[in-house]
């Protein structure tokens, strides 16, 4: 199973991700920058808007931290955020825009495979030990999605304010997906590994109406990694997160979360260009509070670089690479 980074308030952990069948969810209640101007109305085709997502973006929004403060004018030590074990050093340099001489420098504990890949004998990748906390300029894009339970109804993300809104629509369903993905599903033993059967959902039941939504967000290499179809069994151990059961069945993992960061907020840098003509940044976990919000002691503050790839596709913007700063 592959290790996931996720960081949500406490109180968040204690929902249930998959609900027991007998019990039933609450329903209650650089690229150019587009004009200021209100969101356009969704259509059937965009993004999320068959299946209940509202996207919608508020662009006089000021980059802040979650507690309200202004994002902080310092230098940090930045780490990798998310799997790095397995890539290479000439991979990891693209990803973040850094030198493979310097990434080796910084962490002379870490070995290679024949291959050139890296081997992971501790979470820990340390990029910078003195990077300046990004001034992007941002948006705030707000997901809502009704039939789903508190506190996932309404949802907030700051983003790259120089997105293409399209592409930062697709970015913010990442997001919220990332972040509620387990939530108002109703499930039963599914007798497959760690997998549970969805009974109903808020917002897709069977595998086939997941794919169909899921497409509308990322690019198939993505695809192949969060789904899994019949077609695939016998290939091995699954770590896909959604599986197909027989009869079109949706199967859901229902592992918990694995660890949390406890982070005071995030940014961004600057989407750059790639010559493939998709834009490439990172997002920024700035980590200056401890879990309950007091301010960590001096030298002891933090920050996760977490790579992004958004893609131009002949069907719109989608995911190629996008591990939450949050």
């Amino acid at each position: 199973m592959k290790r996931k980074w996720y960081a949500a308030p406490l109180a968040l952990l204690l929902l249930t991700a998959c609900a027991p069948a007998q019990s039933t969810a609450s329903e209650a209640s650089p690229a150019e920058t587009p004009a200021a101007t209100a969101a356009p109305s969704a259509t059937p085709e965009q993004v999320g808007t068959r299946w209940q997502e509202q996207v919608s973006f508020d662009d006089s929004y000021t980059a802040s931290l979650r507690d309200g403060s202004p994002v902080p004018q310092a230098t940090l030590p930045l780490y990798y955020k998310g799997v790095w074990w397995g890539k290479t050093w000439a991979a990891l340099a693209e990803e973040t825009g850094l030198t493979e001489s310097d990434l080796r420098a910084l962490n002379p504990q870490i070995t290679e495979a024949e291959d050139g890949t890296l081997q992971a004998d501790t979470s820990e990748l340390l990029l910078s030990e003195t990077y300046a906390i990004p001034q992007t300029e941002e948006i705030l894009a707000t997901v809502t999605v009704s039939g789903m339970p508190e506190p996932y109804q309404e949802r907030q993300y700051p983003l790259p304010a120089a997105l293409p809104r399209e592409a930062a629509e697709v970015l913010a369903l990442s997001y919220y997906n990332a972040e509620a993905g387990r939530q108002g599903f109703t499930c039963e033993p599914a007798g497959v590994g760690d997998y549970r059967q969805v009974v109903s959902s808020s917002r897709f039941a069977t595998f086939s109406e997941a794919e169909d939504y899921f497409e509308t967000i990322y690019t198939p290499a993505v695809l192949s990694e969060l789904l899994q179809p019949l077609s695939d069994e016998g290939t091995g151990e699954s770590t896909a997160y959604y599986r197909e059961g027989a009869g079109d069945t949706l199967l859901i993992m229902g592992y918990p979360y694995e660890s949390i960061i406890p982070q005071s907020g995030y940014t961004f840098t600057e989407p750059q260009a790639r010559p493939d003509g998709s834009l490439q940044f990172g997002g920024i976990c700035v980590i200056v509070t401890d879990d309950l919000g007091e301010p960590l002691p001096e030298g002891a503050g933090r920050l996760y670089y977490s790579p992004t790839v958004l893609v131009e596709t002949p069907d719109g913007w989608r995911v190629q690479q996008a591990n939450p700063p949050f």
